[in-house]
């Protein structure tokens, strides 16, 4: 049992009892140094020289030839601005110390692929085999790794680091990645059903079900009938447009919402299908971006605005009662 505390002690004890803060004072010093514990405001610059590459040659591409796609962290949303004045709703990703780690060749591997590895991870969290690989690449322990299939013109070099200049702005991409959990939902917000009739209309307790779950005859219901049940993470695929990229941070501002959580992992590709015929008018650097020594570079580019000013509406004449 328990010692009866005397009436006094209990009192000081709950007196003393220690918050979140130890003291108003600790609040204040956590006030004060507020701002140290937030990095600073980095400074971009407006343009960067680079280095070419021998290794890499910038091709011609031709019927059939695929680039590589990426991979990226998802970082949030926000809005810009064109210079219309339009706001853009755009997701934030970054390519984070992406880097090219293996090569898939048709003669020892029987397929041509890219292994691309995202972020870093501790050594102590890898297997043995991969560290071996990275380094033969020469660099760093990765967190996410994932092949992405090419064409043989557009191989790249082991070791190589993918910035966000292997897209340009305007161009349309291939976004994929995983939902988000949402746990159990019904079939109106997992489906998108109409839901049933309401209380005026003679609907009782019915306002949200899914309705007739099938026919009379079979007497059973069919496996993938659309119902209530568990949402999400589910895969998720969707079509986005680059609307600016920043070499500084690797940061590319994809019109949209993506996928995912803040932080997860989405992989970018170039458009496929008919989203492809696009692009037509955009010169993509093929293999990957190739600099050219001794030219400038800006930092941020931002995709070309429309021409007509979409704050131009079309005069409408106003007419009185009786012209």
């Amino acid at each position: 049992l328990a010692p009866v505390l005397p009436q006094q002690q209990q009192l000081a004890l709950r007196t003393f009892q220690r918050g979140f803060f130890a003291s108003k004072w600790m609040k204040r010093l956590g006030h004060l140094l507020e701002s140290r514990r937030r990095p600073p405001v980095p400074e971009i610059p407006k343009v960067e020289v680079f280095e070419p590459n021998p290794e890499i040659r910038p091709v011609k591409p031709i019927l059939g030839s695929k680039r590589t796609g990426v991979l990226a962290y998802k970082i949030g949303c926000m809005s810009l601005w064109d210079e219309w004045g339009e706001k853009h709703m755009v997701t934030v990703c970054q390519l984070d110390r992406l880097h090219v780690v293996q090569v898939k060749t048709l003669q020892r591997h029987g397929y041509e692929a890219l292994q691309l590895g995202l972020g870093y991870r501790s050594v102590h969290r890898q297997t043995r085999t991969q560290i071996g690989n990275y380094m033969k690449a020469g660099v760093g322990p990765k967190h996410h790794l994932s092949e992405f299939r090419v064409s043989s013109d557009c191989l790249l070099p082991v070791g190589h680091q993918i910035t966000v200049r292997h897209f340009v702005p305007g161009q349309w991409v291939f976004v994929s990645g995983w939902s988000k959990a949402k746990g159990y939902q019904g079939p109106m917000k997992r489906w998108g059903f109409s839901g049933g009739t309401s209380d005026f209309l003679g609907g009782k307790k019915v306002h949200r079900s899914h309705g007739s779950m099938g026919q009379k005859g079979p007497g059973r219901v069919w496996k993938g009938k659309k119902a209530a049940g568990h949402m999400g993470p589910d895969p998720r695929c969707m079509n986005a447009k680059v609307f600016r990229i920043e070499s500084a941070r690797n940061l590319i501002f994809l019109k949209g919402p993506l996928p995912g959580y803040k932080g997860h992992v989405v992989k970018i590709h170039d458009a496929r299908g008919k989203t492809s015929l696009k692009n037509k008018h955009i010169r993509l650097p093929h293999p990957t971006f190739s600099p050219v020594e001794g030219v400038e570079y800006p930092v941020t580019i931002q995709m070309q605005p429309q021409e007509p000013d979409p704050f131009l509406y079309p005069e409408q004449p106003l007419y009185q009662k009786g012209e």
